[in-house]
């Protein structure tokens, strides 16, 4: 198969995106506006403590939240055994899950507790998860079928962690200026997951995580990935504790942004913090493709420099 052959047919289902959106969708037509009106209505609404206290809120939440281990990848594969196809196939059937919780919620769970969900959905996720995972360790099951198949019941606090924690964003938006509100907001909120990808790569560096270490399979090892699940379910613990930031309901919602008050210096701080984040997370995701920098911590290496040249060591290719 031509290696061009699945990218492919990966552009299909996306070919048929772009039709449906174009021909399918129905908008009403508005009248439109001026740029300078929009752009001062939208500086306006970043002035206000609830858009910036929102913001910091998905932020920091997330980034605690997307503390992960580097040791994910080579555990599944060498200690659980996954294949694949098994790998592949849990994906498919987890995201029928999600999406499957996403439509209850909508339905059933709209007057939830916003804090008490997300509080419940994650310490849910913890527990299926560091079972799963200790268990894989420490050689007390490595099987493949368990270390997939409970892992899917992530999906349901998971999902209903994610929904909730997009209200909020629906709730915060004038009219007129929905889709740059709800765009501002997830991107902030996505900005954490290579923030935080960052840091944990920097963290695990320091410990034995490599393919190689986990197949040598040591009690040293064992300890090592121990301690770096350790680091990522504690992170995701401290997120709960920014939950304050986040009202419990959108009656809450819409009299904090009512009374909330107004900050010209917050809504330039949240600008400021927004770029910088975004130009490090580009600037260490760049650092991490070219030889000469991807040794680097900062850029998810393990920080060992050539002694002779003081660069990063360049890895030889095997001639066949």
């Amino acid at each position: 198969m031509a290696p061009n052959v699945p990218y492919a047919i990966c552009l299909i289902p996306c070919v048929f995106v772009v039709l449906t959106t174009v021909f399918v969708v129905e908008e009403k037509k508005s009248p439109g506006v001026p740029i300078s009106e929009w752009t001062n209505n939208f500086w306006v609404l970043l002035q206000k403590r609830v858009m910036w206290q929102i913001c910091a809120f998905r932020f920091i939440n997330n980034m605690f939240q997307s503390i992960s281990s580097t040791a994910g990848t080579p555990l599944s594969s060498t200690w659980a055994g996954v294949e694949p196809l098994n790998d592949s196939l849990s994906s498919i059937i987890g995201n029928a899950i999600f999406s499957a919780i996403l439509i209850v919620v909508a339905k059933w769970g709209l007057h939830w507790n916003w804090r008490w969900t997300i509080a419940l959905g994650s310490i849910g996720v913890i527990l299926v998860d560091g079972m799963v995972i200790f268990f894989t360790i420490w050689d007390v099951v490595r099987n493949q079928w368990f270390f997939t198949g409970v892992a899917l019941a992530d999906n349901i606090p998971g999902g209903v962690r994610f929904i909730v924690a997009t209200y909020c964003a629906v709730e915060i938006a004038d009219v007129g200026n929905e889709g740059a509100t709800y765009g501002l907001v997830t991107t902030v909120s996505n900005l954490a997951g290579p923030f935080a990808s960052v840091i944990y790569k920097y963290i695990d560096s320091y410990f034995m995580l490599s393919q190689d270490d986990l197949r040598a399979d040591t009690t040293e090892v064992r300890w090592d990935v121990t301690y770096s699940y350790i680091i990522s379910f504690g992170c995701k613990l401290i997120a709960l504790t920014w939950l304050w930031m986040l009202p419990p309901q959108r009656n809450e919602m819409q009299e904090l942004k009512k009374k909330g008050g107004k900050s010209k210096l917050a809504g330039v701080i949240l600008i400021v913090v927004f770029t910088c984040c975004l130009a490090f997370s580009v600037a260490s995701s760049i650092m991490s493709i070219y030889p000469s920098t991807k040794c680097y911590r900062i850029a998810g290496g393990n920080g060992k420099l050539d002694p002779n040249t003081g660069n990063c060591p360049l890895v030889k290719a095997n001639k066949g």
